[in-house]
């Protein structure tokens, strides 16, 4: 018998696009952005990633709540229906094939089962379901389109623009996007100059810098993601000193020395148990430059620690809140100011890094996620 199930189920479904991933980033793939009619949408759990067949996979909540579509699950032939309207999807879990309103056709990579999750290929599905998509490779992010938008402004990366209920800060930024609440715009800056003519805002750097144009920020945004793909997931059953390699080679490198720091933190992951699972979201549409020499992009975090025994240093941050009471198995999210720097003068453009000091908690808001 078909069951249908909610998108508050655990199930989840994920679509394919051909990213051209290097193996080098397919070994802890930074999650992929997904922008829907202009919106991105903000995974709660499973986040959007490039499996080994270099396609973007994305989860089934996006399906049940974004597309509207029925989603099911049948256990024992291990098959995924999907319908919307008179379309009609079958996918066979390890199969790359599927029936679409009766009729065989086959994609190039399989559904497949992962930590308890169901994943199949999205380009295959939403163009089933009457979608176009299209791929920025530069910013890894999926832009899928149901509708027309003429009459509708979008930023340099597929972003819907709003202009009512604007945060009262609207003019520190380029615009102000339809998908962030005014919470993120009105968060305070971090430390800063002094002298307010040292340092910028994010609509000031846009128009006066050369340096933020889209094929710089979103070199950026890359390392970003990378970097919070190994930053904010550890498993003392399974870290060992890559994990300190793939951290250290995303921050700025002004000597060898906080190499050996951050394998004394994989040390105390596994002397501490810590299991954590987590995700970055950087927005470059939000960048701010203290006066200092550090750019800080604000970003949207989601973060999970289902094990540890003592509830400190849980992540390697020089920051981390001991004061907070941290609960196993419980999701936090919120927003964070991620510092970045360079160590290189001149055309600085395509350089910066995650700084030494980058930090979680030193300008941050955060709250149980509901």
């Amino acid at each position: 018998m078909k069951k249908w199930v909610s998108a508050s189920l655990s199930l989840a479904m994920f679509f394919g696009l051909a990213t051209g991933i290097s193996s080098a980033q397919a070994k802890t793939p930074a999650f992929v952005s997904v922008v829907m009619d202009g919106e991105k949408i903000w995974f709660p759990d499973a986040q959007a990633f490039v499996d080994e067949n270099s396609r973007t996979l994305v989860p089934v909540r996006f399906v049940a709540e974004k597309m509207n579509a029925k989603v099911g699950w049948e256990a024992e032939t291990m098959t995924v229906p999907i319908e919307r309207g008179d379309q009609r999807i079958l996918l066979t879990i390890g199969e790359s094939t599927a029936m679409v309103n009766g009729k065989e056709e086959t994609f190039d990579t399989k559904a497949i089962i992962s930590g308890g999750r169901t994943f199949v290929p999205l380009r295959f599905v939403s163009e089933v379901l009457g979608a176009t998509v299209k791929w920025d490779d530069a910013a890894s992010t999926a832009l899928i389109s149901t509708r027309e938008g003429a009459e509708a402004k979008y930023d340099q990366w597929g972003r819907l623009i709003r202009t009512i209920d604007l945060p009262k800060n609207a003019k520190d930024y380029p615009y102000i996007l339809a998908d962030v609440p005014n919470e993120m715009y009105e968060m305070k800056y971090p430390h800063s100059h002094p002298d307010p003519t040292e340092r910028k805002v994010s609509s000031e750097l846009y128009s006066t810098i050369p340096e933020f144009k889209k094929e710089n920020v979103d070199i950026w945004m890359s390392r970003l993601k990378a970097f919070g793909a190994v930053w904010l997931n550890a498993d003392y059953q399974t870290i060992d000193y890559n994990w300190a390699d793939e951290l250290f080679a995303n921050k700025v490198q002004l000597n060898g020395s906080e190499l050996k720091y951050i394998k004394r933190y994989v040390d105390w992951v596994k002397e501490n148990h810590i299991q954590m699972e987590g995700y970055l979201d950087p927005e470059p549409s939000m960048i701010y430059d203290d006066g200092f020499g550090g750019y800080h992009v604000r970003s949207k975090f989601r973060i999970k620690f289902d094990a540890f025994t003592n509830n400190e240093r849980l992540i390697y941050d020089t920051w981390f809140p001991n004061d907070v009471a941290f609960e196993k198995g419980v999701w936090y999210e919120g927003y964070t100011d991620i510092y970045l720097s360079t160590n290189v003068g001149g055309n600085w453009g395509r350089t910066l890094k995650v700084d030494p000091q980058a930090s979680l908690f030193r300008n941050y808001l955060m709250k149980k996620a509901g």
